[in-house]
């Protein structure tokens, strides 16, 4: 696997005719030495992974590790509900009644909602499962779509890191499950081919980021400037946190996926969500900074100057350099 990414990273370079691999920038690396050393600062597990979807320069520490995905796992569900559709396997505008047998605490209204009495269109489930978290209606479009085809479709687009392995359970479930995961990069990967229109086509693709758009309480959104729009969601388990999203700032979006996992507990009991979250916030910061003032940087550049050669980017924590990659 390692050597099937290495030659990946470097297929843009080979094509590029470029000899060797160019010098990260100093505002590069001074973002990646203020990731990682937030990262290391922490004393938490942290894994994070960032794209400029701009130049291709690529963020990361910890990348490849394996992180729970708590409900940033829908996005994939929201795939999959789209590919089907286009592939004409359902509608997203049939209405469907919502059978007892998806019915699970926890969040969303599904549950509280009367026996026999709902009917809705499946896009309409999406948005519950988006907007409110809501389990019933995650457990219902899973089962409808396919756990099996969904991780099939996740594997054939080059992320098989990325697995939904249970539905949604009740609180009260004892019995040890496996978590919904993935790694950073697989999921920073699922995005750039959402954002690049390769989800079966540019159409396919826009209805799928317009529906995880919505709004939802995510870690990102809050530290984000009023009126930059945010397609992606946040998750959390018992002992992680993760946010996972495109943030399309002009000229410059980027994806921002920060996951947590083994959060240790705090004196007075439970995680150290607080924080957790404190960390996502950071992260949200530095990279708006960062990207906003590369943004008005480029923006004040000539028209005819010509765009610069593909930056190599840091890799890991350790100071080596990966080549960006599209």
């Amino acid at each position: 696997m390692k050597l099937r990414l290495r030659a990946l990273l470097l297929f843009p370079i080979l094509i590029c005719g470029l000899q060797a691999e160019p010098t990260i920038t100093p505002e590069s690396a001074g973002f990646q030495k203020a990731i990682t050393d937030l990262a290391e600062a922490s004393q938490m597990n942290v894994g994070i992974a960032i794209k400029n979807l701009a130049t291709g320069e690529e963020f990361l520490h910890n990348a490849d590790d394996v992180f729970p995905q708590g409900s940033s796992i829908r996005i994939h569900i929201v795939a999959e509900l789209y590919r089907q559709a286009a592939a004409k396997k359902v509608s997203v505008d049939e209405p469907r009644a919502f059978p007892e047998s998806a019915r699970t605490s926890g969040f969303g209204v599904l549950s509280h909602m009367g026996k026999g009495t709902v009917l809705m269109s499946l896009h309409d489930y999406a948005v519950l499962m988006i907007m409110v978290n809501d389990n019933s209606a995650a457990n219902f479009l899973t089962d409808v779509l396919g756990m099996d085809a969904i991780n099939a479709s996740l594997a054939a687009q080059g992320t098989p890191e990325i697995k939904v392995q249970r539905k949604a359970l009740p609180r009260q479930e004892s019995q040890p499950t496996p978590d919904n995961v993935g790694t950073p990069r697989a999921v920073m990967r699922s995005l750039e081919l959402l954002h690049q229109g390769e989800v079966v086509d540019r159409s396919t693709s826009d209805a799928i980021l317009k529906v995880i758009a919505l709004p939802e309480v995510s870690y990102f959104r809050r530290n984000l400037p009023p009126g930059i729009a945010f397609a992606g969601r946040s998750g959390s388990g018992p002992t992680s946190r993760c946010d996972t999203g495109i943030v399309m700032l002009k000229e410059q979006p980027y994806i921002l996926c920060v996951m947590l996992k083994d959060i240790p507990q705090s004196p007075v009991g439970g995680p150290k969500f607080a924080k957790a979250d404190a960390l996502i916030s950071r992260v949200t910061q530095l990279a708006q900074q960062f990207f906003s003032a590369k943004s008005a940087s480029d923006a004040a550049k000539p028209a005819n100057e010509p765009p610069p050669p593909p930056q190599a980017t840091p890799s890991s924590s350790s100071g080596k350099t990966t080549p960006a990659s599209s």
